[in-house]
């Protein structure tokens, strides 16, 4: 058994599926197999239950993927734990984030990080919250933002704050400009509303919206936050948004802030638990954090 074995083995562990397992680790299929079954004999211990459609762990393949990932885990923190200030920072950051938080709280932060670390490279990937959860655990993600905490307990989540919302909408989109006198009569008007592809629909909205107490007349459903704003100045749809991300328009009177419950879109910084991280990632972190506070004065 070797390092090589264990790392051939934790990627079919993730993907459960060797062909994939190999494109990720840039090897043949029959590489990885020929490992995984000399694994296999050397442990004396099936790890994988095959079939023709299927991979499966075994629970003896689950047991190992739980320490595997803690050599791993291990010897990225070594490797950091050795690392002085001179040394250079890494490569690459790869980041889950989403529209929103690409466009609105990441530029600031990344761009002060590019300054003090030019040897970095950042990637930004756009990710709705399972498909993020599921990158963070196989290690494909160094870690994301989300409006969701995901309740995994393999994942850590670190409440950031929450942006200040408010449901606006242009005047085009009330008969005669006649504005509703009450909250209810405005959440009867049409509006957008966030919706992931194929998301829980029992999952609160990430808007932060109180469909609970006051539901709304959802005429559309639009997944990126531009929609929602596009739709809004337009005067085709109400919409819950962000304050920092219409106070241009608002302030130039294109449109109608509504007050009413406290509405606000939460930033949480997501990671799997157990992994080591460079400084530079809480360094980012703690800089969201910021201009998050920052975006609330």
């Amino acid at each position: 058994m070797d390092l090589y074995q264990l790392r051939y083995f934790l990627e079919v562990a993730r993907e459960l599926n060797f062909t994939r397992a190999a494109q990720n680790l840039h090897i043949s299929p029959p590489a990885v197999s020929r490992s995984v079954a000399l694994l296999e004999r050397s442990l004396g211990k099936k790890l994988f239950a095959r079939t023709k459609r299927r991979v499966e762990l075994t629970a003896d393949g689950e047991y190992l993927k739980l320490g595997v990932e803690k050599i791993y885990d291990d010897i990225e923190r070594i490797k950091l734990g050795l690392k002085t200030e001179a040394d250079a920072p890494p490569a690459m950051l790869r980041i889950g984030s989403r529209e929103m938080i690409t466009n609105y709280l990441l530029p600031g932060p990344v761009l002060a990080m590019r300054r003090k670390y030019p040897q970095t490279r950042f990637g930004l990937y756009e990710l709705d919250a399972r498909a993020m959860a599921e990158a963070l655990k196989k290690d494909q993600l160094d870690f994301g933002f989300h409006y969701l905490d995901p309740q995994d307990p393999l994942l850590e989540a670190r409440h950031l704050g929450g942006l200040k919302s408010h449901v606006y909408a242009s005047r085009k989109l009330f008969a005669k400009g006649r504005l509703p006198k009450t909250f209810k009569e405005l959440a009867a008007s049409p509006f957008i509303a966030p919706r992931i592809f194929q998301g829980d629909p029992a999952l609160p909205s990430v808007d932060g919206f109180p469909d609970h107490r006051h539901p709304r007349s959802v005429v559309v459903e639009g997944e990126f936050l531009e929609t929602h704003r596009r739709f809004v100045l337009d005067g085709i749809t109400a919409g819950v948004l962000p304050d920092l991300v219409i106070k241009d328009e608002f302030n130039a009177r294109k449109v109608v802030r509504f007050d009413g419950p406290p509405i606000a879109r939460e930033i949480y910084f997501l990671k799997r638990r157990s992994r080591a991280l460079p400084k530079l990632a809480d360094e980012l972190c703690a800089a969201v954090r910021r201009e998050i506070k920052s975006a609330q004065g």
